[in-house]
């Protein structure tokens, strides 16, 4: 559907969340008794496939046109794409159920356990909220982790907080020697940002490679970093940034280094009772960089991926945790060419081994992305 001519995913978005905004559904689309121009060239062209398919197909060309109505083949191709939960990989799938309305694994069951929704109308009421609800609370920004999950019941929070009403929080702003992000800034409007494309590009480029346009509609640099997934691109690119995340809580705010913030698989340096406000990094003017990824598909999560800021290198998908590729950089501090400092990708690493790819593929793929991207960026 398109929510303020946006195209989203209407899975991830709860009824509760479009209070206020413009909605458009396929049905929207005609004018009277004639077909959209889109629905009139898809049924022209024959591009129509089931129900559920098209419709979507649908919305995210309309809204694609609306942005850019003349799209390369590369951007048709990408603005039509989707993205998968990795399930596989979460710790909530690999027990018995969830704490309260478990995983229905006998049936197909895909509505969430009832829940309290909660809109937070500043970051001091969201705070109040954590503190009234404790761990029965879960704070909702994009969705597109938390929501799936509900649906499936490996999460069953008794309150969600919903954080998309505060526009405080979403914003890049100059700041001297440094920009400044909001933790509610989504995914399109860090692609988008002719300030972070000017002294940030590397966070710019990997925000535009991110699922597909309705995930960078709706997801947030925040929800990215505070999720910890070590297949995420944000939390290698923030870690080759040296960014620094600003956690508020209800003792104050407080700034943790990237280096330390992600503390092991889907665990961050965020306490029970605080959020994510702020992303602060340092302008890269002239600094060379590179962002790689290896996945089966366009609309997977990487096999493995290479985030490079002039000569700090992290790693995505090779570890229970976002990671620096710390033996490529001594080397290169040691005077090692990429090629050669590229060798040292695999060292400290562990992988995961299973069925997209085996451990020892994955750590052949590091070494050969980390020359790419260390290649590449000695161009820019």
């Amino acid at each position: 559907m398109l929510l303020d001519g946006e195209s989203v995913k209407s899975c991830t978005v709860l009824a509760a969340q479009a209070d206020g905004h413009s909605v458009t559904t396929i049905e929207g689309l005609a004018d009277g008794e004639s077909m959209h121009p889109v629905q009139r060239a898809f049924q022209e062209k024959h591009g129509l496939q089931c129900g559920f398919c098209t419709p979507g197909m649908v919305m995210a060309s309309v809204s694609l046109l609306r942005e850019n109505p003349n799209p390369t083949d590369a951007e048709v191709r990408s603005g039509r794409r989707g993205q998968h939960l990795p399930l596989h990989r979460l710790p909530q799938h690999r027990g018995v159920g969830a704490r309260r309305g478990g995983a229905d694994h006998g049936g197909c069951r895909m509505i969430p356990a009832a829940f309290t929704y909660r809109r937070a109308g500043s970051v001091d009421d969201a705070l109040a909220l954590l503190a009234e609800h404790g761990e029965d609370a879960k704070l909702l920004a994009g969705g597109h982790s938390l929501l799936p999950l509900m649906k499936l019941r490996l999460a069953v929070p008794e309150v969600v907080v919903d954080l998309g009403g505060l526009p405080d929080l979403s914003y890049v702003e100059d700041r001297g020697d440094t920009v400044a992000i909001g933790a509610m800034t989504r995914h399109h409007d860090l692609a988008t940002s002719e300030l972070l494309g000017r002294e940030v590009p590397l966070l710019a480029h990997a925000a535009g490679t991110i699922g597909d346009p309705q995930v960078r509609h709706r997801g947030t640099i925040g929800g990215s970093l505070v999720h910890g997934d070590p297949a995420s691109d944000l939390p290698a690119v923030a870690l080759a940034l040296d960014a620094v995340l600003v956690v508020r809580g209800p003792a104050g705010s407080r700034e943790v280094p990237a280096t330390e913030f992600f503390k092991d698989f889907f665990e961050t340096a965020v306490e029970p009772g605080e959020l994510l406000t702020e992303i602060r990094i340092a302008k890269r003017g002239g600094q060379g960089w590179d962002f790689q990824k290896f996945t089966r598909r366009a609309i997977d999560w990487a096999i493995v991926g290479v985030a490079v800021a002039g000569d700090a290198v992290a790693l995505v998908n090779m570890g229970p945790k976002p990671m620096r590729a710390s033996a490529v950089e001594a080397a290169l501090a040691a005077g090692a060419s990429p090629a050669e400092a590229a060798e040292h990708a695999a060292e400290g690493t562990s992988p995961p081994d299973e069925h997209n790819a085996g451990a020892a593929y994955r750590q052949h793929l590091a070494k050969v992305l980390v020359r790419r991207a260390l290649e590449n960026a000695r161009t820019r």
